[in-house]
């Protein structure tokens, strides 16, 4: 079975119901396996077929509803897009799961799976170095809701849940600003203090100079002269002295 992918925005239009809208595959230009799908591939089985099962993830285990409806829907130039109204099983903890899911945008892309019903289906075209696909047919076995697929552009058009999610936005961080490393400094030792000294202080008396030697050569000429004087007496005498 061939599986392809549709990024969609689905929309729940009944919660009550589970009832979910979504584009579930494109078609008519390339998709992401390089296949092109015809706008009218999935008519034959839409008219022969319904209700497709809506699986989870392509397993079968996981049955969580039915295609109630679905049409080919023109979009622009040879796009087309396959239009599907669900429904979700809402007795089933697995289909009340699957609708939050799909309401909540949780799950966004969906995948339509599929066989070839015989070699008449296909053609082939070159583009370029490439070889294209063209399936012109198919037999649609299920839809699933996935998280990544291979039809561009599926989109969830309807899914409202009761309560509404807030959209928080996170700033961006400011990145860390690198500094360069700073060359460790050595300690400076603290040059010494010179003591203060108070203007109106006693300051220490400075030695005084050595005065000339005056007093004693004065003191040698009165002795002199005492001498002198002494003999003088001592002759008048009659006393001889040396």
């Amino acid at each position: 079975m061939i599986n392809k992918l549709h990024i969609s925005e689905a929309k729940g239009v009944d919660d009550t119901q589970g009832i979910v809208e979504a584009y579930v595959n494109t078609m008519g230009i390339k998709d992401h396996d390089g296949d092109v799908i015809d706008s009218e591939a999935f008519d034959s089985s839409i008219r022969s077929r319904l209700p497709i099962p809506v699986l989870s993830g392509h397993d079968q285990s996981q049955l969580v509803g039915k295609v109630l409806f679905a049409q080919s829907e023109h979009i622009a130039g040879d796009e087309h897009r396959l239009f599907a109204r669900m429904q979700m099983n809402m007795d089933t903890q697995a289909g009340r799961d699957a609708y939050s899911n799909i309401a909540g945008a949780y799950v966004r892309e969906w995948s339509v799976g599929f066989n070839i019903p015989g070699t008449d289906a296909i053609a082939y075209d070159r583009d370029g170095k490439e070889s294209v696909r063209h399936i012109l047919d198919l037999d649609w076995v299920e839809v699933s809701s996935v998280v990544r697929g291979a039809s561009p552009s599926t989109m969830t058009v309807g899914a409202k849940s009761e309560t509404e999610t807030e959209t928080v936005t996170v700033p961006e961080t400011v990145p860390d600003v690198e500094t360069e490393p700073q060359e460790p400094t050595e300690p400076h030792e603290p040059a010494p203090e010179e003591p203060e000294t108070d203007p109106g202080a006693d300051q220490p008396d400075e030695p005084d100079q050595a005065a000339p030697d005056t007093d004693v050569q004065s003191a040698s000429s009165t002795v002199q002269a005492r001498l002198r004087l002494l003999r003088s007496r001592l002759q008048l005498q009659g006393i001889k002295t040396n």
